[in-house]
């Protein structure tokens, strides 16, 4: 081998020692680094936790965490985060904070359950218009309403009835009335509830004067059920609609209706071909003759 080739295997093996030697210092540096830097022990998501999720003891943990990196509003303690519902997604390996968490229902203040930019609103609505006493605090519905409209027809006003979905989960901050039944005792009389409801200042407008014009319905919704969805108002030509399109057009169409007409082809009948009688030709000369055989 010759000494070129030699020096060039040289500077290579020492290039690459040079390189595993500056990473170990780096390593060993950082580590050095890392274990004296300060931590901080806070709570993080084991597993991932849609919105509108209530946690619970198994979907978070303790996890030491260096100070610099732990997020604003980061939660060290699990009394703050076990009942309360996720406000947004929470993916697995995140730091649970506040920010994204709604404020407990065991809390006795009604304020602090408000969430912000909404306000707490309370009236009355009759037992089974409430899912028949059903909804707790802390649960999400949908307000829906039936009202009179008044309709122009062929120049006249019409007043009629037309059902409309004013709010869609909505939050619940409180439920009271109804009087439940109790164990061994006949049931007491049915009683309107109380029902309190955390809705923008818009909504809050609109509700009060839908309380003086209408009836008022309260639809309970499932916990991980979040989606607004566009829903027309129906009055009594979209319910028809809507009976006759999922009943069948067996509804729709005449019951007089008239046979159809089979056309039927007549045959053509052939005309026999007319039979001539023998005939004898005679040839004189250069004249023919025919003559009839009888």
């Amino acid at each position: 081998m010759d000494k070129k080739k030699l020096s060039i295997i040289l500077a290579v093996v020492l290039a690459l020692m040079g390189v595993v030697m500056v990473r170990n210092y780096i390593s060993q540096t950082e580590k050095k680094f890392v274990k004296e830097e300060k931590k901080a022990y806070v709570l993080i998501a084991t597993t991932s936790i849609p919105l509108g999720t209530t946690i619970d003891e198994t979907m978070v943990k303790f996890d030491a965490i260096p100070e610099r990196y732990v997020q604003p509003k980061a939660i060290s303690s699990q009394s703050l985060v076990i009942g309360k519902r996720a406000m947004a997604d929470i993916l697995p390996g995140e730091q649970i904070m506040s920010t994204k968490l709604t404020i407990t229902v065991k809390d006795q203040s009604l304020a602090m359950r408000t969430p912000q930019g909404k306000r707490a609103m309370t009236f009355v609505i009759p037992y089974l218009s409430a899912v028949g006493g059903k909804v707790r605090p802390g649960d999400y519905v949908d307000l829906v309403g039936t009202f009179p409209y008044n309709a122009q027809v062929d120049g006249k006003t019409i007043t009629e009835l037309v059902s409309v979905t004013l709010f869609q989960n909505v939050l619940v901050l409180g439920m009271e009335g109804g009087a439940p039944p109790e164990r061994g005792k006949p049931a007491p009389a049915v009683t309107d509830l109380v029902v309190t409801l955390a809705l923008s200042p818009r909504e809050v407008s609109l509700l009060t004067y839908a309380m003086d014009q209408g009836k008022l319905k309260l639809v309970l919704r499932p916990p991980l059920e979040t989606a607004v969805e566009p829903v027309a108002p129906v009055e009594v030509n979209t319910m028809w609609q809507y009976v006759f399109s999922n009943l069948g057009q067996e509804f729709l169409s005449p019951k007089d209706e008239k046979p159809p007409i089979v056309r039927q082809q007549t045959e053509k009948k052939e005309t026999p071909p007319v039979q001539l009688p023998p005939t004898l030709e005679v040839y004189r000369g250069t004249e023919k003759s025919s003559m009839v055989i009888k």
